[in-house]
């Protein structure tokens, strides 16, 4: 009998976007809030004029597969190493490049290809490979808590086949440092640090399989990477928050988690604009709620660095 414990989700990067890879237990995801979308699909009633009452069939499009679900922004296994789930990033839009030892994400440019994965839905009952996944991220980080990034996947629905248990050992995933004073170095806006509360972003994607009628594949949408960040109101002197929102005021934001090589983790952008959303009650302090627009510079595709060092 199928549990519903057994469920379980593998994700490896395809070779050929849109060709399927046969997955193995060490592309097991150590993945969270997890929902299996088995298959989705669109429905339209025939509604013919057949001369008699009643329901009618339904047609069914664009039929699709995928998951979504939360991977803990955890360091890399070892220094100089991107983290286990730099796939995932880089199926998101998102180019890996080593910069002395670091692992450095940025948004791809938009004439390259974005790179594809093969998703393997498990859920003790049946196995399904979704094959030229892509899909959309965010990002989370709130006090006391692990900061985590939620990826929302799309591909092309495989036939299920009868599911077989296999022994997954999640023994080399590292968790992620918990947003403390201890392990936070710097959270800046305009080199001004903000006592932060929480801190999230998205890249605002829609991630829709076979868009066109005669390509096949799934796309992403336009990249808008917007967020939110929750702060102590600071002291006029320091930041007048206000003014920047009137002026449209843009400045870079710096948010770094860990203080050990290896072990750091810091999403950046050279020109945030904010917004005000309201005055906040943290536990007695004054706070205030910005909304974020991230904004690139003229060179393009820099709106935001996701930096491993």
């Amino acid at each position: 009998m199928a549990r519903y414990a057994q469920r379980l989700i593998r994700e490896k990067l395809e070779v050929t976007p849109g060709t399927a890879v046969v997955t193995a237990p060490v592309d097991a995801l150590m993945a969270r809030n997890v929902t299996i979308r088995n298959l989705e699909a669109e429905y339209q009633a025939q509604d013919f004029a057949i001369g008699i009452e009643g329901a009618q069939g339904e047609d069914i499009f664009n039929i699709h597969a995928g998951a979504e679900y939360d991977i803990e922004a955890a360091p890399p296994t070892a220094p100089g190493q991107p983290p286990l789930y730099a796939h995932l990033l880089q199926s998101s839009g998102f180019a890996l490049t080593d910069d002395g030892g670091d692992s450095v994400f940025t948004p791809l440019d938009e004439s390259a290809v974005i790179p594809t994965t093969t998703l393997q839905l498990r859920n003790g009952a049946l196995m399904q490979a979704v094959a030229g996944c892509r899909g959309a991220v965010s990002f989370t980080a709130e006090t006391g808590r692990k900061p985590f990034f939620r990826f929302n996947r799309r591909g092309r629905y495989g036939a299920p086949v009868p599911f077989v248990a296999e022994a997954h050992d999640f023994g080399d995933w590292p968790r992620a440092l918990t947003c403390t004073p201890e392990t936070m170095f710097a959270h800046t806006l305009g080199g001004v640090t903000l006592p932060v509360r929480s801190f999230t972003w998205t890249d605002g994607r829609q991630p829709r399989v076979d868009t066109y009628m005669n390509l096949e594949g799934t796309t992403l949408g336009p990249r808008r990477v917007t967020g939110s960040m929750t702060v102590k109101w600071p002291a006029l002197a320091a930041k007048d928050i206000l003014a920047n929102i009137r002026d449209g005021v843009t400045e870079p934001l710096v948010w770094t988690l860990g203080r050990e090589t290896g072990k750091t983790l810091t999403i950046s952008a050279p020109q945030v604009q904010i917004k005000f959303a309201g005055e906040q009650d943290i536990e007695g302090d004054l706070g205030v709620t910005l909304d974020l627009v991230f904004l690139p510079t003229g060179a393009g595709n820099d709106d935001i660095e996701i930096r491993f060092s």
